[in-house]
């Protein structure tokens, strides 16, 4: 849902963002949670979190039934996000602080503070990992995933590339050729080894459509994530389109890894591994 400016909830949740903002900047905290209760509609509940991120109170939280909104609050970088919910190259803001609050008929407010200036409402639903969470913890539901799953095993395997050139005894001398950089790619567990760069994308494209976000979401241990939490529970609190969100920021960008891979791989290789990204 996306309320009108003109819409009484809209301006409710608006007036109420920018009250909280006012308290919490005025207090001097970085970064705060903030609730409505059905009790007391007319103010938010608010309480620092003391540097802590607020992830580390959202997953997996589920908010009592009386909670009709939750939010949080804090300074940071602001940046331009893609469709995975990761920070786009160049993108940045700059220095702002951002309100954000979801009511839970799905309704929401974004305000973001730059310096000395008044906050300015964002009319786009408020994006991101921590808007996602404000959202499951209100039992809603989040954007829809990517429509395939073939973004995630790509970044997988040039995740697992610049691992293994990275390792080896020189910037160049680790997985000179195709068959050593093929067989690092996920989808070669379907089958034999992929021949030349057009055939492991198709067989890149059978592995998503085998394992859909959905599929993935119920064996959250069938992809292999780099330092990123991902137990059942978290699973199974989180939809379809948190949880791709989520495996996908385990990853650099794909940008940044095909970078990667041309700087530590042999030209020819490195191309035969950038066609295979582009048609898979």
């Amino acid at each position: 849902m996306c309320p009108t400016p003109s819409d009484p909830l809209h301006t409710r949740l608006l007036a109420l963002a920018r009250q909280a903002t006012a308290q919490i900047t005025a207090a001097g905290a970085d970064t705060a949670i903030m609730w409505l209760t059905d009790v007391r509609p007319d103010a938010v509940v608010w309480f620092p979190l003391g540097g802590a991120h607020p992830l580390e109170l959202l997953l997996r939280f589920v908010a009592p039934a009386h909670w009709t909104a939750i939010g949080v609050a804090g300074a940071g970088s602001a940046h331009t996000l893609d469709a995975s919910g990761r920070p786009q190259r160049d993108s940045t803001l700059g220095h702002v602080f951002v309100t954000v609050l979801v009511h839970r008929s799905g309704a929401a407010t974004t305000l973001m503070h730059h310096g000395d200036g008044e906050p300015a409402a964002i009319p786009e639903p408020p994006e991101g990992t921590v808007a996602d969470a404000c959202r499951r913890a209100l039992g809603l539901p989040t954007a829809d995933p990517p429509a395939s799953t073939t973004g995630l095993w790509s970044l997988c395997w040039l995740d697992r590339l610049v691992g293994a050139a990275a390792a080896g005894p020189g910037p160049r001398s680790s997985l000179g050729d195709w068959p050593s950089a093929a067989g690092l790619h996920p989808a070669t567990s379907l089958g034999p080894l992929s021949s030349d760069p057009h055939a492991l994308a198709r067989a890149c494209k059978v592995l998503a459509a085998t394992w859909p976000w959905s599929r993935l979401r119920s064996h959250p241990e069938a992809v292999d994530l780099p330092g990123l939490e991902s137990p059942p529970e978290l699973a199974r609190w989180m939809d379809d389109g948190m949880w791709a969100r989520w495996l996908l920021s385990a990853f650099p960008s794909r940008d940044d890894l095909l970078d990667s891979v041309h700087n530590l791989l042999p030209s020819d290789l490195a191309h035969a591994i950038t066609l295979t990204i582009h048609e898979s």
